[in-house]
């Protein structure tokens, strides 16, 4: 099928390869990473390899990360980020030892799955909402305030899994358009604070839960029981004996105890 439409001095995407451009864009992100990942490979009896789906989970990553490189200096470390399907599925295969994901709405992971899930954090999910809307000066938002803009959330990678977790939180919506991807943490605030979009994200997780660090952003909660609650998770296959992942699991574990 045709692409893009090649003019004097002028190339048009179709409508085909704007649906083939960001699965495009996934193949080459997939690729550079892999050689990233070769480069850095070094050939030591130490190895681990973890993934993670936004940059919101970063602090439950790099901390026990942190601390295990401090104990092992020679740890051959690979770091990826993905969609919670590609992540879940590189667990499973054994491409990954160890990936966080999110229960929201939908279980991390199906009850029949061999994979252990780990909860790492729990909290609720707030709507992002423009300083120069006046639905920011609300103390809560009612389901009727959600209807005048896109609501975004951010995954690298075309996730259904997440879009699947939003719809079954937010019941009240019918409109399977209105809910949109973005590809990244950056667009995604750029837009809520241009006031073109309303958009999820993790209470607990952010410096300050009340309002972005730019103050152009407020963040509230939903009001009446619409659930919004969720819990991050580390899923890792109990058959793997590597015991960089076994202590990796123990200072996780330690650090949300404390």
């Amino acid at each position: 099928m045709t692409l893009f439409w090649r003019g004097k001095n002028k190339i048009t995407l179709t409508p085909q390869g704007h649906l083939f451009l960001s699965s495009a864009q996934d193949i080459v992100n997939h690729y550079v990473s892999a050689l990233t990942d070769l480069q850095q490979f070094n050939d030591t009896q130490h190895t681990l390899r973890v993934g993670y789906f936004s940059a919101f989970e970063q602090p439950l990553l790099q901390q026990p990360l942190f601390t295990l490189l401090k104990e092992v200096p020679d740890l051959s470390l690979t770091v990826t980020e993905g969609s919670n399907e590609h992540l879940t599925q590189s667990v499973r295969n054994g491409n990954l030892d160890l990936a966080l994901s999110i229960s929201y709405g939908k279980s991390a992971v199906e009850t029949t799955s061999e994979l252990v899930s780990q909860s790492l954090f729990e909290s609720t999910m707030v709507m992002g909402v423009s300083t120069l809307n006046p639905l920011s000066q609300k103390a809560e938002l009612l389901p009727e305030d959600l209807t005048e803009r896109p609501i975004l959330y951010y995954s690298p990678e075309s996730s259904t899994f997440l879009l699947e977790s939003f719809l079954a939180s937010m019941s009240f919506l019918h409109d399977y358009d209105q809910i949109q991807r973005v590809s990244s943490a950056e667009q995604m605030h750029l837009l809520v604070a241009l006031n073109q979009a309303f958009a999820f994200y993790p209470s607990g997780l952010m410096a300050d839960n009340h309002q972005s660090a730019d103050g152009q952003v407020r963040y509230l909660p939903m009001a009446g029981d619409v659930s919004q609650a969720y819990q991050i998770v580390a899923l890792h296959n109990p058959g793997n004996a590597n015991p960089m992942l076994k202590r990796l699991l123990a200072i996780m574990s330690s650090k949300k105890d404390a």
